[in-house]
């Protein structure tokens, strides 16, 4: 059997393979920083059930140029279930929300409105390239 430096190829090989696969461990989308994934993880309601009690309408958080809250979890629909916020991560450090295919912004700045859908709108889209340079 081959050796190399006085190991076996194929315990080199099972050794990479698992490296491999701890490397990717844990990471959902492309990645995210453990902050982002400690947030993912906190949020224990899933989309449509009962929002809880104090979570804000979302009509009340998602209006243009209202400020987005830095500790925004998600938000009561019109029916009551509870929404989860939709995070994207910026290489800034941000986190960039979305609500409803419509309305964008930061952690703590300012709801933009698109005119359309998000993947229509320009703003939006120098938005998300400001967001992933």
């Amino acid at each position: 059997m081959l050796r190399v430096s006085g190991l076996r190829v194929r315990t080199v090989a099972c050794a990479a393979l698992a490296a491999l696969a701890l490397a990717s461990c844990g990471q959902q989308d492309g990645g995210g920083s453990a902050e982002e994934q400690r947030d993912a993880e906190a949020s224990s309601s899933p989309a449509g059930e009962e929002a809880p009690a104090g979570t804000p309408d979302c009509s009340e958080v998602w209006q243009e140029g209202a400020a987005i809250p830095r500790a925004y979890k998600g938000c009561a629909d019109e029916a009551g279930a509870y929404v989860e916020r939709d995070v994207l991560g910026c290489s800034s450090g941000q986190r960039m929300v979305r609500y409803a295919d419509r309305f964008w912004g930061v952690l703590g700045g300012t709801v933009n409105e698109a005119q359309g859908s998000l993947d229509e709108d320009r703003d939006y889209q120098t938005s998300m390239r400001n967001c992933s340079a």
